[in-house]
């Protein structure tokens, strides 16, 4: 008996959803035209929440495969006066007691490279030794540079910038191979393999050519030290430790100073960065929610007008207001979820999309359905109010006159 009352119980509104899904398929251009709006909003929000939620997990995947405890220290010259680090202090630096266990200084400007008849341009950078293994790069082909190569005319190349470089003279590049630059001719002592990018130090070793310290005499006018790359030692405190170090090269360097940031902090001002563009998404996204739900209420109240004298007649055999209030309020509920379930699969392929499009590892953002289908369903419900009252209010005599 319980399982034939819940049955029973059932069918009234398995009824009203049926006649809800009937007079929507004889509106047809019109339910088309609203499914397509709401749709769109709902795809705009997830989308975005993805996209939102995917940039900065990119970035701080980035973060731990080179560590969170990279510092970079940058000189920061004082008006038209540049800042030159000596070489010694920052040699010094692990030494001092201040919490960096490594520091690795290096020279970073543009080059031109000849390459067959075409001109590339590439990143040039000047390294010490340690750079490699701070930066974890691995060698592909032949060798790193070394401080033993003095001020010999070597180059080891990226990958990216090997490959543009093979493409542009018709043939893979080889160890010995000659390589012009900016009048100068190296010869390519090995090829790097993939390499994450480093943002805090502004480096890219893919399309860089990295040659020895001492050979930046041969290719840059004035081959000062544009940035140290530390590591802070195990269990520092980066803050603290940043505080020091620029208290250190500020004792040391007349004129001039230096600039010290770390990871984390890189990291904090990325997370407070990317709440604020994830809140404008969602509002972008909102808007068009909205404009899909006036979609709904216009169907709605179109709905309302076509159809008065069947609700007068609805009313006059019966019916009690709140359940034309229901009736169309069902309608409404029934388009916005259709159209929020057509429009998390177009969101969810739209940020897969762009995920993929920029060499991103795709996960799926924890609130982007339940926030995009909830906010759907709730726009439906709200602009399907009105239409709905509207129906309930209706005079049944004056309904039944109507043409």
């Amino acid at each position: 008996m319980p399982a034939v009352s819940g049955s029973r119980g059932l069918a009234p509104f398995r009824e009203v959803v049926l006649d809800g899904v009937s007079n929507l398929q004889a509106l047809k251009g019109r339910t088309l035209l609203a499914l397509t709006g709401i749709a769109i909003g709902t795809a705009a929000v997830i989308a975005m929440l993805l996209v939102g939620h995917n940039a900065p997990a990119e970035a701080l995947r980035q973060f731990e495969v080179m560590g969170v405890d990279l510092v970079a220290i940058t000189p920061r010259g004082e008006g038209t006066t540049p800042t030159i680090l000596p070489l010694e202090t920052v040699r010094a630096l692990p030494s001092q007691g201040l919490g960096i266990a490594q520091a690795v200084p290096f020279i970073a400007t543009g080059t031109m490279i000849r390459a067959g008849g075409a001109t590339i341009q590439a990143n040039l950078v000047a390294v010490t030794d340690g750079l490699y293994a701070l930066a974890k790069v691995a060698v592909a082909q032949g060798r790193r540079t070394s401080e033993l190569d003095g001020f010999a005319p070597f180059v080891v190349l990226g990958a990216d910038l090997t490959r543009d470089m093979a493409a542009a003279a018709g043939r893979p590049v080889r160890i010995g191979d000659p390589v012009r630059m900016d009048d100068q001719v190296l010869t390519v002592v090995g090829v790097l393999g993939p390499a994450f990018p480093v943002p805090l130090l502004s480096l890219d070793l893919n399309r860089s050519a990295v040659i020895p310290f001492g050979t930046a005499r041969r290719l840059v006018p004035d081959p000062q030290i544009t940035t140290v790359a530390a590591r802070l030692a195990p269990g520092a405190d980066d803050r603290a430790i940043a505080a020091r170090v620029a208290d250190y090269f500020h004792a040391r360097l007349r004129p001039g100073d230096v600039q010290v940031q770390t990871a984390r902090q890189l990291i904090d001002g990325l997370e407070q960065q990317m709440r604020v563009y994830g809140l404008l998404l969602l509002a972008i996204g909102a808007v068009s929610l909205v404009v899909g739900g006036v979609g709904v209420m216009n169907v709605m109240l179109m709905s309302v007008m076509e159809r008065r004298r069947e609700i007068g007649l609805r009313l006059a055999i019966g019916a009690r207001r709140r359940d034309i209030r229901t009736m169309f309020l069902t309608e409404a509920l029934i388009l916005a979820a259709l159209g929020s379930l057509l429009g998390t699969g177009l969101g969810t392929l739209a940020g897969w999309l762009f995920a993929e499009a920029s060499g991103w590892s795709f996960l799926a953002a924890p609130l982007a359905l339940p926030l995009g289908g909830g906010m759907a369903l709730a726009v439906g419900l709200f602009f399907g109010s009105y239409p709905a009252a509207r129906a309930a209010r209706l005079d049944p005599i004056a309904a039944l006159r109507a043409e």
